[in-house]
C-alpha cells in the first residue's frame, strides 16, 4: 500500500502533465479550427458556453466535493444516491439552457443559439451519467486513469470535431463535437475505471447530507460565477476595446501558471486533506505546510519576475501594438505577490466540511475585487483597475488569515516570510510602479 505522500507525488505529476498536455491539444485544435470555420462561429459558442457555465453554476450541488470529502465516500449507497442526484442536475441543467434559448437569441439577435442552447444541453444530461467511479479515484488519489480518460477523450473529441467542422463548414461542429466528447467521456468513466457500479438509489441520510452540504457549494458556485463575470463586465464597461484587449493578454498571462496550481489543489491536495482531516486531524497543519510550500514558492518567484519583467516578457511576445499589456502585467503581478500566499490555503476548508466558511470568503472576494476596480479607476483611470484588482489580493489575504487563524490553521511562519519578501519586492519595484501609473 502507497503512502500518502508517494500518491500525492504520483497524483500530482500525472495531474500536471494531463494539463499541460491539454492545454497544448486545446492549442492546435484551435489553431486547426479557425482554419475551418469562420469567426463568428467561435463568438456564438462562446455565448453558447457562458450560459452553460452559468446554469452549471447556479444548480452545482457539489457531488465530486461530497463523495470525496465525506467519510462514507467509498459506500455504495451514498455513491449511487449521489449518483441519481447528479442525473437529475443533469437534466434541471439541460432545462435552464432550453429556457435561455429564445431569450438569449432575441437578446444577441443569433436566431442559431435558438436551437444551438438545447442541442449543448444534451451534453449536460450525458455529464450527469458520467460514473462516480471518477470521483472516487480521486478521492483515493488515483490520477493516472482519470488523467488518461480526461487527455484521451478530449482528443478524440477534437478529432471528430475538427473532420464535422471540414465536413459542415457550420457552428454545429462545435455544438455537436461537445456532445460527442461528453458521450467518450461518460462511457469512458464506466468501463475504464474500477470500482462500484453505479444504479440508481436513494438514501435518505445520504441524500440529506449531499443537499445540505451541496446548498453552500452551490451558493460558493454562484458567488464564484458572479466574481469572475461580474468582475468581466465591469472591466469592460469602464475600459475601451483597446485597454480592455491589452488587460485580456496580461491577465492570462498572470494567471497561466496558477491555473495549473489550482488544477493541482483541487484534484490532489484536497483529497490529501479531506483523507488527513478523517483519519488523523492532528496532521493536517504539518500536511498543509508541506503542500502550501511546494505551490506558493514558484508561483511567488514567477510574480517576482513578471513584476521586473513584465514589458520585456510581452515585448518579445507580441508585437508593438500590444507592448502596452506588459505594464498591466507587472501591475497584477504586485498583486499576485500576496494572492498565491493566499490563494494556497485553496481545499482545506473544503476538507473540513466548512462550506459556508468558503462560501462567505468568496463573497469577501467580490466586495474586495470590484471595491478596488471601482476606486482604483475614480483615482487613476485604467491603470487604477489593474491596480485595485492588485490591491484586492493584499486585502483578502488579511481576510484568509482571519479565518485560518479562527479554525487554528493560520500558518505565520510561512505566510510573514512571503509577505515580507513581497513588500521589499514592492519597494524595489516602486519606480518603475510610479513610471506605469504616472504617480
Amino acid at each position: 500500500m502507497s503512502t500518502l505522500r508517494q500518491r500525492v507525488l504520483q497524483s500530482g505529476s500525472w495531474t500536471l502533465v494531463g494539463y499541460g498536455v491539454s492545454q497544448a491539444l486545446r492549442l492546435g485544435g484551435n489553431l486547426i479550427l479557425t482554419r475551418l470555420l469562420f469567426p463568428e462561429a467561435f463568438g456564438m459558442m462562446a455565448i453558447v458556453m457562458i450560459a452553460c457555465y452559468g446554469v452549471t453554476m447556479f444548480v452545482d450541488m457539489g457531488i465530486t466535493q461530497s463523495i470525496v470529502q465525506n467519510k462514507r465516500g467509498n459506500e455504495p449507497a451514498f455513491i449511487n444516491t449521489a449518483w441519481t442526484l447528479q442525473i437529475i442536475l443533469g437534466f434541471l441543467i439541460c432545462g435552464g439552457l432550453c429556457a435561455l434559448a429564445l431569450p438569449m437569441a432575441s437578446f444577441y439577435a443569433v436566431p442559431q443559439l435558438a436551437a444551438m442552447l438545447p442541442v449543448v444541453g444534451l451534453s449536460a444530461i450525458i455529464n450527469g451519467f458520467n460514473s462516480t467511479k471518477l470521483y472516487t479515484a480521486q478521492r483515493n488519489l488515483e490520477a493516472k486513469r482519470v488523467t488518461l480518460i480526461d487527455v484521451t477523450t478530449y482528443a478524440l473529441g477534437l478529432l471528430c470535431t475538427i473532420y464535422l467542422a471540414w465536413l459542415l463548414q457550420s457552428v454545429w461542429a462545435l455544438v455537436w463535437g461537445q456532445v460527442i466528447s461528453a458521450t467518450l467521456k461518460m462511457s469512458a468513466t464506466h468501463v475504464a475505471l474500477h470500482g462500484i457500479r453505479n444504479r440508481l438509489a436513494w438514501d435518505r441520510d445520504a441524500a440529506r447530507h449531499l443537499i445540505k452540504f451541496g446548498r453552500w457549494i452551490m451558493w460558493s458556485s454562484v458567488l464564484t460565477f458572479l466574481s469572475v463575470e461580474g468582475g468581466r463586465l465591469l472591466i469592460s464597461s469602464l475600459l475601451d476595446m483597446r485597454q480592455l484587449a491589452l488587460f485580456t493578454l496580461a491577465n492570462t498571462m498572470n494567471l497561466m501558471f496558477w491555473q495549473a496550481i489550482q488544477q493541482l489543489a483541487g484534484k490532489v491536495f484536497f483529497p490529501a486533506y479531506a483523507e488527513v482531516y478523517r483519519n488523523d486531524p492532528k496532521r493536517l497543519s504539518a500536511v498543509m505546510y508541506k503542500a502550501r510550500l511546494t505551490i506558493t514558492l514558484p508561483s511567488w518567484f514567477l510574480a517576482v519576475l513578471f513584476v521586473f519583467s513584465g514589458n520585456w516578457i510581452m515585448g518579445i511576445l507580441y508585437d508593438e501594438r500590444y507592448h502596452g499589456s506588459g505594464a498591466m502585467l507587472e501591475l497584477l503581478a504586485i498583486g499576485t505577490l500576496a494572492g498565491c500566499v493566499w490563494e494556497s490555503y485553496t481545499g482545506v476548508l473544503l476538507a473540513m466540511g466548512k462550506v459556508a466558511t468558503m462560501a462567505a470568503l468568496t463573497a469577501t472576494q467580490i466586495v474586495c475585487q470590484i471595491g478596488g476596480m471601482v476606486i482604483g479607476y475614480h483615482y487613476w483611470g485604467g491603470a487604477g483597475i489593474v491596480m485595485g484588482i492588485a490591491a484586492a489580493n493584499w486585502v483578502m489575504y488579511c481576510a484568509q488569515a482571519f479565518v485560518m487563524n479562527r479554525n487554528g490553521l493560520w500558518q505565520p511562519r510561512l505566510d510573514l516570510v512571503f509577505l515580507a519578501a513581497s513588500v521589499l519586492v514592492v519597494v524595489l519595484a516602486w519606480p518603475r510602479l510610479a513610471l506605469i501609473t504616472g504617480s
